[in-house]
């Protein structure tokens, strides 16, 4: 397996919890572009990067982020928010001979693209949920809306601000945090983005900060209801992690992660329109992605603050069907392709 063993990034926290998953049933070998290990590395995790190094690769590659050398047979993990891939990932698909996809909504997406429906496969993501677990939430009058992503186009960020600045007055025992740091742009301030939208009524929003991967599982804990009005989602992998802490999701209903949101745990909030997919930072300027309803966000907002024993109801749902979403589930999901690959008659732990 091919992936990236440090950092805080959805890609990395992806890429290492598979890997430790995939590695109890096969022996994984991370491989480095620097010939040597990662600074940041976790311990536990030095004897995949060690047998990359000292073995070299496997009979059989998973891509899951960048682009080096691979065995004839690899795999490509593709993960993309938008109906149309742009010429160079179209290019790297063609460049290995079988696509994994998190979702079913990604499998149709790679189908409309012209992508041979023999190549794909769809190997769900996971959570760690013996990690991600509900506690009692704190103390406190106010109801809590968390949202956990980055401040960015596709994520509808400003949106979300409007949406509840409209709905609530400072008055109202409730408030929404925004964990909605941005890495990727310099300079970047939370603050001035949410002044940016012209809100008058921003004292019932709370600005989080970078943290650890333990003070944002107290985060989560610390929240009534979940809220992330995205345009797209090639999986989601927050979503699941409020879901594994007993917190039901306001998630807009299309893509991904319609695989595992159900109004049973959480809430599916309208789309409004289709509309094209454009951001410049991310260099997303082709296909299109979902345009969330305002009024309906609003309106589930609204309903949640005032429902709070449903909403607890759901977040309990919520656990019990994160746990169906585990990184061991999504290892042996994973094995089970690369059988059927390869064409192995090896028998797997179970």
């Amino acid at each position: 397996m091919f992936g990236i063993a440090t950092g805080s990034t959805g890609w990395s926290t992806h890429s290492v919890g598979f890997a430790r998953a995939l590695d109890k049933l096969l022996e994984v070998r991370f491989r480095s572009n620097q010939k040597r290990l990662p600074e940041g590395l976790r311990a536990s995790d030095r004897a995949m990067y060690l047998r990359g190094l000292t073995q070299g690769q496997a009979d059989f590659g998973v891509v899951v982020i960048g682009q080096p050398i691979f065995p004839d047979r690899s795999a490509r993990w593709i993960v993309w928010e938008t109906t149309q891939l742009p010429a160079h990932q179209l290019e790297l698909c063609d460049s290995v001979a079988y696509l994994w996809t998190p979702s079913e909504w990604g499998r149709q997406m790679l189908l409309a693209n012209g992508i041979d429906e023999s190549r794909i496969r769809v190997v769900p993501e996971g959570v760690d949920c013996e990690f991600f677990q509900p506690q009692p939430p704190p103390i406190r009058s106010r109801f809590r809306f968390l949202m956990v992503g980055k401040w960015e186009i596709r994520k509808f960020s400003e949106g979300l601000v409007r949406a509840f600045t409209a709905e609530f007055g400072e008055k109202e025992d409730v408030e929404l945090f925004l964990h909605a740091h941005n890495s990727h742009r310099p300079g970047f301030s939370l603050a001035d983005e949410v002044q940016r939208t012209g809100v008058a009524n921003t004292a019932n929003i709370v600005l989080g900060t970078p943290c650890s991967l333990t003070q944002l599982r107290e985060l989560y804990q610390s929240a009534d209801c979940f809220v992330l009005p995205t345009r797209a989602e090639g999986w989601g992998l927050t979503i699941l992690e409020s879901m594994a802490c007993g917190v039901p999701a306001i998630v807009t209903r299309y893509s991904a992660p319609l695989d595992y949101l159900t109004e049973d745990n959480g809430y599916l909030l309208n789309v409004a329109r289709m509309v094209d997919a454009r951001d410049n930072l991310f260099g997303i300027e082709c296909g299109r992605w979902a345009e969330p309803d305002i009024g309906h966000l609003r309106f589930l907002m609204r309903h949640a603050f005032e429902h709070r024993d449903e909403v607890r109801e759901k977040g309990q749902c919520a656990r019990q069907d994160a746990l169906r979403f585990t990184w061991k589930n999504s290892a042996k999901v994973a094995v089970a392709a690369i059988q059927q690959h390869i064409g192995s008659t090896r028998s797997w732990p179970a």
